[in-house]
């Protein structure tokens, strides 16, 4: 009986939203699920290819890719893998740099190792013409809470301070500022408060726009975690910061990216969510950013059912659905940076993001990458 089926609907989403509210759900770094997860089947296939998309004029600019590649001390293969990221019509460049490297000591100046680093990687970008997200994240020891990289610092005016002082050193080369990187999420920010956050949000901007006028992003938030961020704006995140940045991957990983969320946080059809809370704020003039995207093809997902890689081919096809869902349903999306520029060498899930092969030979997800920005 159709009613019937419609009940049970309602209430298996009920059982998630409560999960949802409760727990921590990790997809991309390998935890597991506080349960296993329902078992998905992807809106389409290897065997049943959708159509493709309207041709549109133009290429996207909004497209671009996280960047892995530098690293490490030597900033080389960082500038040969912008070579292809470039030559593949990228627009944006996601940088993560790492405070607790900057400061590693103290308060004082950054280390001069690591500024000759960075100062080659935006350089290199800006050579390419491509814009920068700058990330700042991971507390110096002498600055955390707890003494780990991934705790709040006691102080949130430290943070404050150098990524006001990376401002002042880099303006000129970075398009967008992002503080943090997934707050929502207790592994990578202990204790994942928001008002924890938003104060340190709050001590970032003006520090901030002192040196540079670029935006602000807020985030990113793991998923699209509609209830955490309601709870930045009632702790006074709202003149905090331009746009807000997140994270929509899919859970179970290898479900397709027109999956209905039915309220749930790991969906990227969860994103008008998102927009909500941010109209019910008064910030419907500010734009959702998609500061990482992704699917893996890396086939040991060490026994994590909530891992699943999808094939090559499926993680190229999947890029390409991505990219046309946002670009027809959300128009308050602003650039869209996929996770990752390079696979790693191991066969591990975590490894199998990359558009490239370890080789810097493309895969099928980087034709699809190209495919994208010229809008085919």
């Amino acid at each position: 009986m159709a009613w019937a089926r419609r009940a049970v609907v309602v209430l298996l989403a009920a059982v998630l939203a409560v999960w949802v509210l409760g727990s921590t759900r990790p997809q991309q770094i390998n935890a597991l699920p506080d349960r296993p997860p329902v078992e998905m089947t992807p809106t389409t296939t290897e065997e049943q290819p959708t159509a493709p998309p309207e041709r549109r004029p133009g290429p996207d600019r909004r497209l671009g890719v996280q960047l892995s590649a530098h690293h490490g001390s030597d900033p080389r293969p960082a500038l040969r893998v912008m070579d292809r990221l470039a030559a593949a019509g990228a627009r944006w460049l996601r940088v993560d740099v790492g405070w607790r490297t900057l400061q590693e000591h103290g308060r004082g100046p950054f280390q001069a190792w690591y500024v000759d680093l960075i100062d080659t990687v935006l350089k290199g970008a800006h050579d390419r013409n491509l814009k920068v997200i700058f990330n700042l994240w991971q507390t110096p020891a002498w600055a955390s809470r707890s003494g780990s990289a991934f705790a709040p610092p006691r102080n949130p005016a430290t943070y404050a301070h150098a990524i006001g002082l990376a401002a002042q050193m880099w303006a000129t080369e970075v398009d967008a500022w992002e503080v943090w990187n997934e707050p929502n999420f207790e592994a990578f920010f202990e204790g994942a408060n928001p008002t924890r956050y938003t104060r340190m949000l709050c001590a970032a901007y003006p520090a901030v726009k002192q040196h540079d006028g670029s935006p602000v992003l807020m985030g990113g938030l793991m998923y699209n975690d509609d209830v955490w961020l309601e709870k930045t704006y009632q702790a006074g995140s709202k003149p905090c910061f331009d746009a807000l940045a997140t994270h929509p991957y899919l859970g179970p990983s290898d479900a397709a990216p027109g999956t209905p969320a039915y309220g749930e946080v790991w969906r990227l059809t969860h994103t008008p969510a998102m927009r909500s809370v941010m109209v019910a704020w008064g910030d419907a003039d500010k734009k959702v950013w998609i500061t990482e995207l992704g699917w893996s093809s890396g086939p040991d997902n060490m026994g994590n059912p909530w891992d699943r890689p999808v094939t090559k081919r499926r993680q190229a096809r999947y890029l390409g659905e991505a990219v046309d869902l946002i670009r027809n349903d959300y128009p308050y999306v602003g650039p869209i940076i996929w996770y990752r520029d390079i696979d790693g060498h191991s066969a591990s899930y975590q490894d199998g993001f990359g558009l490239l092969h370890p080789d810097l030979s493309g895969k099928p997800a980087y034709r699809a990458f190209k495919a994208a920005v010229r809008n085919e």
